[in-house]
């Protein structure tokens, strides 16, 4: 976790000129007396939607739904009481429907994780069933069609990696693997803020590059449910999504799904970038991003190598 004084310096180097990039709205001073009074409003804001996925997450997790995990709600949602309480009950509401009984544990893919491998030597049902499911979660992974790169742009944000053409290895008939899919990206979402102050107040920047993508990878069921997660459940701020030479059939095809299930405010933060490499380079480094921070698909410095990363937050247990 990053100490306070990294928190602080992130946070002072996300100028109003940096949030205005996106149109995004800065963070309220968390004093004491302010985050206590936030956590009263919000457990009465959860009392009164009576939630059973809340409920239930109460329940058989107490240990997860604790002051730390309801702030990282409150932060995304700006401290709307409100907004967070009905986020957190869309969240577990998802949480429920994606993970079953494992939903109540922590989405890690080891230390016993959700998607940790199931042991034991009697064969049951429910072994059988989460079997598939953290089969189908590790294939959506190691997929790579969304990847952390694991840097941040001038403000602060997270940068993440979306390449449609890994799609090419998915069967989208078979629900298991949509599901895999969207299960990958949950996790990837929780390895990004969990614990991280600084992605949790400020967010992340997303990066698509469809350029390789060919019609028959397009799935709307997919984009519906992701695009529903990261809009409605996940608690992160997505502060621009730049979309990097976009193929012939994007604006006739995709992008008319996107605005479908694309809240208005984050159709507004999408960035088409066409052009030379070296162009799309020098347009992406006015946005805060230089080379050093970019993967190197799009002619960046990053080199990503998805195997490895998996394997490392399996052997630390994340």
């Amino acid at each position: 976790m990053p100490s306070d004084d990294t928190i602080d310096a992130d946070l002072a180097a996300a100028t109003t000129a940096q949030l205005n990039i996106y149109g995004q709205r800065s963070q309220p001073e968390e004093t004491p007396d302010f985050l206590s009074k936030s956590h009263t409003n919000l457990l009465s804001e959860l009392d009164k939607l009576n939630s059973d996925s809340w409920i239930k997450a109460n329940e058989k997790c107490p240990q997860l739904v604790n002051e730390e995990h309801r702030l990282m709600f409150l932060r995304c949602e700006l401290f709307n009481e409100e907004l967070a309480a009905l986020r957190i009950c869309k969240y577990w509401n998802r949480r429920i429907e994606l993970f079953g009984e494992r939903a109540f544990l922590p989405i890690h893919l080891g230390g016993g994780g959700a998607l940790s491998s199931v042991h034991g030597s009697e064969e049951t049902e429910t072994s059988a069933a989460d079997d598939t499911m953290v089969k189908y979660t590790l294939k959506g992974l190691y997929l790579g069609f969304i990847r952390t790169t694991q840097t941040h742009d001038d403000g602060g944000r997270a940068i993440l990696f979306v390449d449609p053409s890994k799609l090419s290895g998915y069967d989208k008939s078979n629900n298991d693997e949509r599901l895999g899919i969207a299960r990958a990206l949950w996790y990837v979402m929780h390895n990004l803020i969990e614990g991280n102050d600084t992605v949790q107040k400020l967010g992340l920047v997303a990066i698509g590059w469809p350029h390789h993508v060919k019609i028959s990878m397009v799935d709307r069921k997919l984009m519906k449910m992701n695009m529903e997660s990261i809009s409605g459940c996940l608690p992160i701020r997505v502060g621009g999504f730049h979309i990097i030479q976009p193929p012939w059939f994007f604006a006739k095809i995709v992008f008319p799904i996107m605005k479908v299930v694309m809240p208005e405010r984050m159709r507004k933060r999408v960035r088409l970038h066409s052009g030379t490499e070296e162009k799309i380079l020098e347009e992406l480094k006015s946005f805060g991003m230089d080379k050093d921070v970019l993967p190197s698909e799009i002619g960046g410095d990053v080199i990503l190598d998805t195997d490895q990363w998996v394997r490392d937050m399996k052997s630390k247990g994340l």
